[in-house]
């Protein structure tokens, strides 16, 4: 009987050529599976690349929109404003006129300026009336309408097209009143669209 082995001695021997314990094999192909599958990732990443993409540039072209069409927004209002400006300044530089040497025109329709105003108005006095020019844009005097109390007048302007500028009428009221008589109190009425 053979003498037994010290514990610290004890060395396990490895296993035979023919050990049937399983090793762990390497995958088919090596590492040029892990490289097979690293391109591989591109194809499912890119059609989410792709929709990304696309969505941020939408939402790009919502936003340039958007505010394209504020900016147009702007651009009428203020225009519009202006428009209306010049309407206004027009009517006051045309009573202006009649209350410093036309008074006679106060009391007659236009119709009868020419007929029956020259007692205080030329006829080129009349044609300037008629057609006078505000901050370089021409405005018309459509009508002069006084009240049939004596006491009231309206009167129509046409600020003329042009340089981008469609025609626009307005029409204003005033009161009447004094000795010589005098346009006063200028008022707005209707301010209108351009006209077609």
């Amino acid at each position: 009987m053979p003498p037994p082995v010290p514990r610290h001695q004890y060395r396990p021997s490895s296993p035979p050529e023919h050990s049937p314990l399983p090793r762990r094999l390497a995958p088919p192909g090596g590492q040029r599976r892990s490289r097979s599958r690293f391109r591989r990732e591109p194809a499912y990443l890119m059609p989410l690349a792709t929709g990304a993409a696309g969505l941020l540039l939408l939402l790009g072209l919502t936003l340039q929109g958007m505010a394209l069409q504020e900016r147009v927004q702007v651009g009428a209002q203020e225009r519009l404003r202006r428009e209306e400006d010049l309407l206004a300044s027009a009517a006051h530089q045309l009573l202006a006129a009649l209350n410093s040497t036309h008074h006679c025109l106060l009391s007659l329709p236009l119709a009868r300026w020419e007929a029956d105003g020259g007692a205080c108005a030329s006829p080129q006095a009349l044609a300037t009336l008629r057609r006078g020019v505000v901050w370089a844009v021409p405005v018309r005097l459509l009508a002069w309408r006084p009240g049939s109390d004596g006491l009231s007048a309206e009167l129509e302007l046409l600020l003329e097209a042009g340089e981008g500028r469609a025609a626009r009428r307005g029409q204003f009221g005033a009161r009447l009143a004094g000795a010589p008589l005098q346009a006063v109190d200028l008022q707005a009425r209707d301010l209108g669209g351009p006209l077609p």
